[in-house]
């Protein structure tokens, strides 16, 4: 909608204007109309307008006088002037100046008028478009620089690159103070596990492109399945307020947890430091809570490797004494905490540990443990240690007291899960969960999850959405239905996750796959 604004002298001109035509019909609407320019101008200065319509003699300020005043402040204005046959000195100044066109009061017609308006706003639609295009090539531009600066900066400190610095013109920000910022999604593995695989990469991506719609100058990685690493310019030395804040903003749109760590550096080779400095910072999430804002403390050196525990063994007879004599499964992990919280040690040391203890707990029960490999890797991938301390005391017990069943070979467990399997074949669409699944077969739903991606080599939520896009390939290289048709008749909810998925999964859109069948 065009907002026009009427400017003249005489009212029964400018109601005679108004009158004339249907704005609406035309994509435009009459905002305001004034009596001499100065009052134009006013409104000009603190409103938007799109085309002005202004008689040339006015008391005040004539119109010419206001025209050139308007264009100062919008360029883009167009200008329509209405004038008297003895005008014609002004009315060759206004052309020169920019109108569009001048009518002749004495002999305005309504098609007349409408034929000018259409112009201005063909003219306006024109700008408009070549003004979008413009934009959208720069923001190309600009996203294909920021890619090559991102792809190189992670083979950098991925140390993929055999060089000892970057191989490519960064920018001239890096030679100041900025911050390095290492992002994590919390609770990013039950994210996985209830919606897959891919609806947590997407949330990752969505994450660096909203980073990139609100800061002109930094650069977004996505390093791991989980976490961002990001370097920004620190342009007023108050970094941490201005993390906090966008930390809340990302958190309350997007409804997610995330920890940040961050350290200040200058001059490119702080990208290295800072990289291993805010994701040492950041790890502290896992002795302190999810959550937080850490700052690089000096104690967390820009070398990992000299992150080592003062003592490098330490004896754990007593908890296995603890195991032994029956005492409750808490009792040995509070032991355990007891060193884990200490200090000395990264997460990664504290979990090696956990998955050596619960190996050791096992061959006292004369048992391997048939999925022993999968319970590590959980232990692995705890973010808290009081969600390692938690899965500790769970198998703990479920080991004393044979609470998960043991399967007496792997015949007998695939029984399991392909009764498990055929039912998600015939009951796909519906709202199928972890649990609901576990119920089917009789065993609890950790167990249930173990055993099933042991049998099948992935999650079952990945398993399920992966049966709901073959089957959504099927309809749509079959029908003509309406995506959002095809989605529900898959199985999918949300339809704009479904297009996410299928074109995360496929490389096409739902509509591009369907024409590729044709």
């Amino acid at each position: 909608m065009y907002r026009v604004l009427i400017v003249d002298d005489e009212p029964v001109i400018r109601n005679g204007i108004s009158a004339f035509v249907d704005w609406e019909k035309e994509g435009a609407s009459v905002e305001d109309h004034y009596a001499n320019g100065v009052e134009a101008l006013n409104a000009l200065k603190s409103k938007s307008f799109d085309i002005l319509i202004t008689d040339i003699k006015m008391p005040l300020m004539n119109g010419i006088q206001l025209m050139k005043h308007a264009l100062a402040v919008n360029p883009k204005l167009k200008v329509i002037l209405i004038s008297n046959y003895s005008d014609f000195e002004y009315v060759k100044e206004g052309l020169q100046l920019g109108a569009v066109d001048y009518l002749l009061k004495l002999t305005l017609k309504r098609d007349d008028l409408l034929a000018v308006l259409r112009r201005s706003m063909s003219m306006l639609e024109e700008e408009r478009r070549k003004d979008f295009e413009l934009n959208h090539f720069q923001q190309g531009a600009l996203y294909l620089e920021r890619k090559r600066v991102e792809q190189e900066v992670k083979r950098w400190i991925m140390q993929e690159q055999t060089s000892s610095a970057l191989t490519i013109a960064v920018p001239t920000w890096l030679e100041r103070p900025y911050a390095c910022v290492y992002l994590m999604l919390d609770a990013a593995e039950e994210w996985r596990e209830n919606l897959g695989y891919l609806y947590v990469q997407l949330l990752l991506e969505e994450l660096q492109e909203a980073f990139y719609e609100r800061t002109e100058e930094g650069y977004a990685l996505q390093v791991t399945e989980s976490s961002l690493f990001i370097f920004l310019p620190d342009h007023d030395g108050e970094v941490e307020q201005r993390l906090h804040l966008w930390k809340q903003r990302l958190e309350s749109k997007w409804g997610v947890s995330t920890s940040i760590g961050f350290s200040e550096e200058q001059g490119v080779c702080g990208i290295l430091t800072g990289y291993t400095g805010s994701r040492m910072a950041c790890q502290r999430r896992f002795f302190e809570g999810l959550g937080g804002l850490y700052r690089r403390s000096e104690s967390e050196s820009c070398h990992e490797l000299t992150l080592t525990s003062t003592e490098a063994s330490h004896d754990w007879a007593l908890f296995f004494e603890l195991i032994r004599s029956g005492e409750p499964a808490s009792i040995a992990v509070d032991y355990a905490l007891e060193r884990w919280k200490r200090g000395g040690l990264t997460p990664e040391q504290v979990q090696e540990e956990a998955c050596s203890l619960l190996t050791g707990v096992y061959q006292l029960h004369e048992d391997e443990g048939s999925l022993l490999s999968e319970q590590h890797e959980r232990i692995r991938k705890t973010e808290t240690l009081e969600q390692l301390a938690s899965f500790m005391v769970r198998e703990l017990e479920a080991i004393g007291k044979s609470f998960i069943p043991k399967l007496s070979d792997n015949g007998y467990g695939g029984q399991l899960i392909t009764k498990a399997l055929e039912y998600i074949t015939a009951h796909y669409t519906e709202n199928l969960t972890l649990q609901s699944l576990a119920d089917i077969v009789h065993l609890s739903k950790s167990y249930f999850s173990l055993l099933f991606k042991k049998q099948t080599g992935r999650n079952f939520i990945d398993y399920l959405i992966e049966l709901r896009i073959r089957e959504a390939k099927r309809l749509l290289a079959q029908n003509d239905s309406r995506v959002s048709d095809v989605a529900g008749a898959a199985g999918f909810k949300d339809v704009k996750y479904f297009s996410k998925v299928f074109k995360k999964t496929t490389g096409l859109t739902p509509v591009e796959y369907r024409d590729s069948m044709k």
